[in-house]
């Protein structure tokens, strides 16, 4: 593995108030969190109005959190295309545009999330060969966490799309991960080389051909959760389902574990007894740690939060994009991509010439 290290860039992260399910209110404690917390200046996007009056809550003495206004709001209900292009001065593509002409570094936002993936791909574009983004996630397990993506950007995807999704994958664990080799495997019903549909057999095909990262074939969802592999690649309609089924079985079992431990004398003292332990198992599991997922292939940096999300989870996902910015995330991508494609060029042109000598 390459050495990399950490750049130095501007830390200007854009963030859209006025998405999620508690903004503005949790949204900007979040952001006053991540200013303080990081260093960082974080612009508040959205209605100064309301912007303002949750601000007064908070002791910002000595934080950088400027605010840009924008009239209008892609609701959670809206279709995001139709939306972005509807709504030119909503938070997230005001947001975006501070992004595209270089007064923000990244953007932030825990509202639509196909509305941020138009707004990012509209305002922001496309790195250079990227034939779609995806969305990625840090994922729990026994041994720590792996990257699972995408969870959601691509409902439908073709086989060409995964060898990219294994890429920027390979790279995020590699510079965020602390991992110098991470295993790339592929979603699917089965471990064994031949399981899967006609998108997993096929793009099980170009896996094994695509040079940067260690493809290890298939991965089932219970291997997923013993830890058995680093990056796990899928299209956004499979991961958006085995993610929030993942999320909601944590909550169930938490759920399930304090009316039990709270049913009767005994186990109530036992409860208290363990509730250092229980704490940590709750933290281990509980994703406003985790920030968000980083839309990955786009020419910026985009963190989406979960709609629900709390301050912890905004402040998350600030950190989450300033990680991105530190460690020039996307650069490396580029770069690895642009060996990929160089790579499948000269292979591509070794055959040509084969066939031609042989004729």
């Amino acid at each position: 593995m390459t050495n990399f290290k950490k750049t130095s860039t501007p830390m200007n992260i854009a963030l859209d108030v006025m998405g999620g399910d508690h903004g503005p209110r949790e949204i900007v404690a979040g952001a006053v969190a991540a200013a303080r917390a990081y260093g960082v200046t974080v612009t508040l996007v959205g209605k100064p109005d309301a912007i303002q009056a949750e601000l007064a809550r908070h002791s910002i003495a000595g934080l950088d959190l400027p605010i840009v206004p924008a009239s209008q709001v892609v609701e959670m209900e809206d279709k995001p295309a139709t939306a972005v292009r509807t709504k030119p001065d909503s938070s997230m593509v005001v947001a975006c545009e501070l992004v595209r002409t270089g007064k923000a570094q990244a953007f932030v936002t825990a509202g639509n999330t196909g509305g941020a993936l138009a707004a990012g791909i509209f305002q922001i574009g496309r790195m250079k060969g990227v034939l779609r983004p995806a969305l990625l996630s840090p994922f729990p397990t026994v041994r720590g966490f792996c990257a699972v993506l995408d969870i959601g950007a691509n409902a439908d995807v073709r086989p060409e799309y995964l060898p990219q999704f294994a890429i920027m994958g390979t790279v995020y664990a590699q510079q965020v991960m602390a991992i110098p080799n991470p295993t790339v495997r592929i979603l699917s019903n089965g471990e064994e080389a031949g399981k899967g549909n006609q998108l997993v057999m096929s793009a099980y095909e170009l896996l094994e051909k695509t040079p940067g990262i260690n493809f290890q074939g298939n991965v089932e969802s219970k291997e997923v959760v013993e830890g058995l592999v680093d990056v796990v690649i899928t299209d956004g309609f499979t991961g958006n389902i085995f993610i929030k089924t993942a999320e909601a079985t944590a909550r169930l079992l938490q759920k399930i574990m304090r009316e039990e431990l709270t049913r009767g004398l005994i186990s109530t003292a036992g409860a208290f007894l363990a509730r250092a332990a229980l704490r940590r198992v709750g933290k281990r599991t509980d994703d406003s740690q985790f920030g968000g997922a980083v839309l990955l292939g786009l020419s910026n940096i985009v963190v989406v939060a979960h709609g629900r999300s709390n301050a912890t989870a905004i402040q998350n996902a600030i950190r989450m994009a300033k990680q991105g910015l530190e460690y020039d995330l996307l650069g490396k991508i580029q770069i690895k991509l642009d060996q990929s494609s160089q790579s499948k060029s000269n292979t591509i042109a070794e055959a040509a010439n084969l066939h031609e000598n042989l004729s």
